[in-house]
């Protein structure tokens, strides 16, 4: 699963801003369908690098990615398109790529995935859409709020179900590192509409939210709220840290579902230059949080942030796998190669936790499904590339690379 900047093989390094998809599309051929078989569902949501609008970075175009020619929607997922409509969207890819969701297993479902494109402003020459999520009465703005309508009628109907909701989201509103704000696209009647849309995640019981666009690993405490005011949108310094938005502090790496969000941002699966900000109120929002950087140049110069405390230890890039159950949502972090090596003796970083269904729940039996890759559970991994900067779920890949790599001058 890409969840957004897919390549930056564009305009961010001196290439035209469209037409090397097809470089981006081969790497996976090459690299990854021979080992998991052409059917293995590679699944892609929009960031600001491929949306057709941005000006400060062209490296592609969503549907030039998700093309019959390149990696199309996978057709065993089931996934359904939103209905708020993608005016943008080329016929081929209708919502694909920025809207919809998709339940697992199709025939029992325990588990629906939801991609959306927060804050993206998704443009194809001809249209532009913004992808904005808010009710009328607080951003008066029809658009976003048919967005936000589908939305919530989404989660509730997951939720009724007894359905695990997972939400992938190229942008996070909160972030611990130096450059990501909560952006909203701007400010409506005086509203942010990205902090809106959390408002819906906290009110709806949504169980997971994963980002990318930061470029670092970082896990959220269970929260409820976002802090006494609202964000605004761009701007770095909104956030306030309260602790009555926390349920659970993650300090166990156990939470209970049902008693708020949990939040990853999954932006290291090759990009290293992002760093931990400690002194960012948004930072005490985060349980766990990771630079790949080899060599900090913040205050106090160390790449780590757990349980409140800046540490130091080995770090480096890598993927997230989530595994659902009826009963639980488990997740790992899976380093693939250490870019900050401080020796054999430093401990290295490393993050899991699960989220524990404690009231009686469905049970379901998984068959087996797409491409018999699924089984007993679903296992999906989240990361970001970077030369390549995405988001990425797979199945239990591994990513070559020497073992260690030693700190840059």
């Amino acid at each position: 699963m890409n969840v957004g900047d897919i390549t930056y093989n564009g305009t961010s390094n001196g290439f035209l801003p469209t037409g090397n998809e097809v470089l981006w599309c081969n790497f996976v051929k090459t690299n990854i369908q021979p080992n998991l078989g052409p059917n293995f569902p590679w699944i892609q949501v929009v960031g600001n690098h491929e949306d057709g609008n941005s000006t400060f970075a062209k490296d592609g175009y969503i549907d030039a990615f998700t093309s019959p020619n390149c990696l199309p929607k996978p057709a065993g997922i089931g996934f359904i398109p939103s209905t708020a409509g993608c005016p943008d969207a080329s016929l081929y890819s209708g919502c694909y790529g920025r809207e919809g969701y998709w339940d697992f297993p199709v025939d029992q479902p325990i588990a629906r995935f939801i991609m959306i494109a927060g804050a993206e402003k998704v443009g194809n020459g001809t249209t532009t859409t913004g992808y904005n999520y808010c009710p009328l009465a607080t951003c008066n703005n029809l658009n976003f709020d048919k967005h936000w309508n589908w939305l919530r009628g989404v989660i509730d109907t997951a939720k009724a179900s007894g359905e695990w909701v997972i939400v992938f989201d190229h942008k996070p509103c909160l972030s611990p590192d130096l450059a990501t704000s909560c952006e909203g696209n701007g400010t409506f009647n005086g509203h942010n509409p990205t902090a809106q849309l959390w408002n819906l995640f906290f009110s709806e019981g949504v169980d997971l939210v994963i980002n990318g666009h930061a470029h670092v690993h970082a896990r959220s405490k269970q929260l409820t709220c976002l802090g006494p005011t609202e964000p605004s949108s761009s701007s770095l310094n909104s956030v306030e840290y309260s602790p009555s938005c926390v349920a659970d502090s993650g300090s166990d790496n156990v939470y209970s579902r049902g008693k708020g969000v949990v939040n990853v941002i999954d932006g290291v699966f090759s990009q290293e230059d992002g760093q931990i900000n400690f002194t960012r109120p948004a930072a005490s929002y985060f349980a766990t949080a990771m630079s790949a950087r080899p060599s900090p140049t913040v205050s106090p110069r160390v790449c780590c942030w757990v349980n409140g405390s800046p540490t130091d230890m080995n770090s480096g890039i890598g993927f997230g796998e989530v595994t659902v159950s009826a009963t639980e949502l488990s997740y790992t972090w899976q380093m693939s190669l250490e870019t900050r090596f401080l020796g054999g003796q430093t401990p290295t970083f490393s993050d899991t936790f699960v989220i524990r269904n404690d009231q009686p729940g469905q049970s379901s039996t998984l068959f087996g499904g797409i491409g018999g890759f699924f089984t007993e559970n679903w296992i999906i991994s989240v990361a970001t590339a970077a030369a390549l900067s995405i988001p990425v779920i797979i199945l239990r890949i591994r990513i070559a690379g020497r073992k260690h790599r030693q700190p840059l001058p």
